[in-house]
């Protein structure tokens, strides 16, 4: 059992959960918590018994996306090289094996959102919401952010979103069918419960092949192969003081 609490898997049967687990920084990314999920997708990786995998956050957001209290310190060659393993790490949660579901159990923002919308279905509580402030502090959306935004809604509206920093209400959500469900909060877990029962009850391998000839109109994840360059050249052409304010985005 790992010492690092910053993402909890707990399995039971063919059903796991998975729990970004960094409250006090509204579940946003530093190293650690990003190398404790690398491991959380090995494990599930070499799971046979695991068919459904649930994703959601601790407290009241779901995640804010990259810890700027850390990325304002790094230099541009280790943000590449930190870009260059976000990137692959929503690549592999958007393949894994597994059914995944994200439960929105409060806001997701930048990155936060870019990894819970690479999960195969989704359903959130009434109290979240996805925006994308990343414009705003000098730095593109990396993670695989637009391969996976274009995919779902266009490249344009996703560009508007970015451009803009607009807010995606629950309505919204809806609306573009990012979601199949949005409920109050203490409804959430009866919610995905009723989701997973209903994935549970169909053929795994139905479902896994499924997800495979899906990967065929999925997103262009070769189409953002220099994210890491522009998330470097970024922090390069960042100015004396910075844009980073040293929140969790």
């Amino acid at each position: 059992m790992t010492s690092d609490q910053s993402v909890l898997l707990h399995r039971s049967g063919r059903l796991a959960r998975v729990t970004l687990h960094r409250p006090s920084r509204r579940n946003s990314f530093d190293l650690r918590m990003l190398a404790r999920f690398e491991d959380v997708l090995h494990e599930l990786g070499r799971d046979r018994t695991v068919e459904v995998v649930v994703l959601t956050g601790d407290g009241t957001a779901f995640c804010a996306g990259t810890d700027l209290h850390e990325l304002a310190g790094l230099d541009a060659e280790t943000t590449m090289y930190v870009q260059r393993r976000t990137a692959d790490l929503v690549e592999r949660w958007y393949r894994l094996e597994q059914t995944t579901v994200a439960a929105f159990n409060g806001p997701a923002i930048g990155s936060g959102a870019v990894l819970g919308l690479a999960s195969d279905l989704r359903v959130a509580a009434d109290s979240a919401y996805f925006t994308f402030p990343e414009v705003t502090f000098g730095i593109p959306l990396t993670w695989s952010g637009m391969a996976i935004l274009a995919d779902l809604v266009g490249a344009d509206l996703a560009k508007r979103w970015l451009l803009l920093g607009e807010r995606v209400e629950p309505a919204d959500m809806l609306a573009l069918r990012l979601v199949t469900a949005v409920v109050d909060a203490d409804g959430l877990p009866a919610a995905v419960t009723g989701i997973t029962d209903r994935l549970l009850a169909t053929s795994a391998v139905g479902r896994s092949m499924t997800k495979r000839a899906a990967r065929l109109a999925g997103p262009r994840f070769d189409a953002v192969a220099n994210d890491s360059y522009l998330g470097a050249l970024s922090v390069a052409l960042r100015p004396p003081g910075g844009y980073l304010d040293g929140g969790a985005r």
